[in-house]
């Protein structure tokens, strides 16, 4: 093989590569992503001893209809308000990282409801989390989705 060839199949050979690990980088991050929503909505599900395992002390939430928490006040007061079966799904999960912090924005079908009001069936979702010693904790949480 020519030197000019082997330099143009060189080059474009690394460029695959680099195509190949960014994809395989991205999937990673959103696999990541999607582990830790399941995670906490499983939490949510399993009520207050199981969502502060998975609560940073930092924790946030605002829901749709105004309503917000800290984390101590979420834990003894606002998950109890929270009824979800488990039939739920994250969708369009965008994620980004930078350090320690993740930060995703998803879809989630679900049903639920929140001081026994029905909530959207779909809405948007942003959750953030913070890897405290190896562990992804939730950091904050926002629920757009509305009760009906």
């Amino acid at each position: 093989m020519k030197p000019a060839k082997t330099a143009v199949t060189l080059t474009a050979a690394i460029f695959l590569s680099g195509l190949l690990s960014a994809g395989a980088a991205a999937q990673s991050l959103h696999d990541t992503a999607k582990t830790q929503i399941v995670a906490f909505i499983d939490a949510i599900i399993g009520g207050p001893k199981a969502v502060g395992k998975v609560l940073a002390p930092e924790y946030q939430i605002m829901r749709g209809n105004g309503v917000g928490f800290d984390r101590d006040g979420y834990v003894s007061r606002g998950v109890g308000a929270v009824s979800i079966e488990r039939d739920f799904s994250p969708e369009e999960i965008v994620a980004t990282r930078s350090g320690d912090i993740l930060v995703v924005r998803y879809m989630l079908r679900i049903t639920e409801t929140i001081d026994g009001k029905p909530v959207a069936k779909r809405a948007p979702r942003l959750t953030v989390f913070r890897n405290i010693g190896g562990k992804w904790m939730v950091t904050a949480h926002a629920n757009f989705a509305v009760t009906k």
